[in-house]
Formats: C-alpha cells, sequence, structure tokens
C-alpha cells in the first residue's frame, strides 16, 4: 500500500513537471520557428497523457479486486507500457521522417536566441528531473515507474541534442560555411529519432511478451527447480507447472502428481508442503497468485 502511494506521488510530480515542459516546448517552438523544438513539445503533451493513465492503473492496481474483475487489475500496467513504447515509436518515425523532409526541402533557418534559452533551460530540468526519479525507484523497485522514466531521458536527449546542435549552427554562421546551418535542425531530427528507436523497443519487447501471456522464462525455471525439489523429496511422480506475469503480478500455478498409495495422516501435512514451496519461491506479495494442487489423475494437472 506504502509503495502504491510513493508510486501515485511520482506519477503526480512527474505529470506536474511534464505538462510544463510541453507548454514551454509548444511556446519557445512557435517563437523559434524550430521544428525540433515543436517536436519535443508535441512528445511532451503526450507523454502528459500517459502519465495521466499510468496514475489511474496504478490505482486500480492498488485495489487488487474486484467483482468484476476476479483476477486483479495487474494485465493493465503492460497494456499501458505498450502505449508508451509504441508512442514512442510512432513519434520517432515522424521525426525521421520530418527531418528527412525537411534535408530534402532545404532546410530552414531558425531563431537561435530564443531555441538556445530553451535549449540549455530544459536539458537541466528534463536531466535533473531523470535522476531524481530514477533516484527515488531505487527503493521503490517500481517497473511503470523505471519505463515512465524513458519520457524524461527522451526529453533530456532531445533538449541537448537541440542545445548542441544550435552550438553547431551558431558556429557555421560565423564561417564559409553559413548555408549550412539551415539543414541543422532537420538533421537533428533525423539523428534524434535514430536514438528513440532502441528506447522504444525496450519497452515494448518485454510488455508485449506480457500482453501475449508468454511465460517468463527466468520465472519459470525458478518454479520448477523449486517443485522438482519437492517431488523428489516427499517421493511424488511428477509435476506441471504455469507461470505468467502481468506487470507486477505473477501468476503461478502448480500441480504436483501423488502415488495412488502416498499416505497422507492429515490434509495439514499437504498445506505444510505448500508452505515449504511458497517460501522455496520467495517472500510472500500480495502480487503474487499462487495456486499448489496435489492430485492422483493426471487429468486434473492440464489446465
Amino acid at each position: 500500500m506504502k509503495t502504491s502511494r510513493l508510486e501515485q506521488r511520482l506519477i503526480t510530480y512527474s505529470t506536474l513537471m511534464m505538462s510544463l515542459v510541453a507548454i514551454g516546448g509548444l511556446g519557445f517552438g512557435v517563437y523559434s520557428g524550430s521544428h525540433s523544438i515543436l517536436f519535443d513539445g508535441y512528445f511532451s503533451v503526450i507523454a502528459v497523457a500517459i502519465k495521466l493513465l499510468m496514475f489511474f492503473i496504478v490505482r486500480l492496481v492498488e485495489r487488487q479486486t474486484s467483482d468484476r474483475f476476479q483476477f486483479g487489475f495487474w494485465h493493465l500496467e503492460p497494456m499501458v507500457l505498450v502505449l508508451e513504447g509504441a508512442f514512442v515509436f510512432v513519434i520517432a518515425i515522424y521525426a525521421l521522417v520530418n527531418g528527412v523532409i525537411g534535408i530534402i526541402g532545404g532546410g530552414h533557418a531558425v531563431e537561435f536566441g530564443a531555441a538556445s534559452v530553451y535549449a540549455v533551460l530544459f536539458t537541466v530540468l528534463n536531466g535533473s528531473f531523470f535522476f531524481y526519479v530514477r533516484n527515488r525507484n531505487r527503493t521503490l523497485k517500481s517497473r511503470l515507474i523505471q519505463y515512465d522514466n524513458v519520457s524524461w531521458l527522451v526529453d533530456a536527449m532531445l533538449s541537448a541534442g537541440l542545445m548542441v546542435s544550435f552550438l553547431l549552427a551558431w558556429w557555421l554562421q560565423q564561417t564559409q560555411w553559413a548555408w549550412l546551418s539551415v539543414y541543422v535542425d532537420p538533421l537533428l531530427l533525423v539523428l534524434l529519432a535514430i536514438a528513440m528507436f532502441p528506447m522504444a523497443l525496450e519497452i515494448l519487447m518485454p510488455s508485449f511478451r506480457e500482453v501475449l501471456g508468454m511465460a517468463p522464462e527466468p520465472l519459470d525455471a525458478r518454479v520448477q527447480e523449486k517443485v522438482s525439489a519437492i517431488v523428489k523429496r516427499y517421493g511424488f511422480i511428477g509435476y506441471e507447472t504455469y507461470v505468467e506475469q502481468h506487470g507486477r503480478g505473477r501468476f503461478i500455478e502448480i500441480h504436483i502428481l501423488v502415488p495412488d498409495d502416498y499416505h497422507v495422516e492429515t490434509l495439514k501435512m499437504l498445506d505444510v508442503i505448500r508452505q515449504e514451496l511458497a517460501d522455496a519461491l520467495g517472500k510472500p506479495s500480495p502480487h503474487r497468485w499462487l495456486t499448489i494442487s496435489f492430485t492422483c489423475d493426471e487429468k486434473w494437472m492440464s489446465p
């Protein structure tokens, strides 16, 4: 519960700060005529919308279950992360296309004075907030916060790239290559787009696997290792395991095949084995959904 409250607070701070960045980006972009700054502003506006959605999902996950969603709301986490990854990917394609069109079209002039002020100011702001959130998340260890913080890293990269490119353009204007300065802004868009693609994939790939319900290999291997040890120790015949992960929610289903003549004095003995296996799988958590069953008939071991 405390972790969820801290997540909500961090996302709230992040949303408010990103709103200021969005307003600044759009305002400076219109004034300076820089497509790169406008692109930064558009990115921030959509990032604000995704952060609001994340806040809503964290509130739902805190409820754990409801009459309608009896397995909880964990499945919403990878869905919103897929949305964020897709957003970063699409915005990168947008930047790449616009940059290429700008270069082919002969570039365009930029008011570098105002643009440079924006670049320096927001490089410091975005970078500082990125490190602040990352430092706070070392305690929380929230994957949602970790990937949400990617938007601050991207924004910091955008602003830093703007700062470097504007300095380069200003320098070019003082030289015999001044005619090249009009290409700096669209070229920057292309370079930033290329840098954003790996970030988008880093969010998309694991989240998409969870949306599809693919078994996470580390969790699957750990569960099989611990169950195998229990089966050998107590003389059981075999077992079947099924695992899924949706956001912070881990779903583990274990079926253990017991010999027909296996002697069980009381049902309490089976609960003791369940507890031993649960402890072997790690500390209990409200985000772990663990089911352990015992049967003498293999037909009850398949889902």
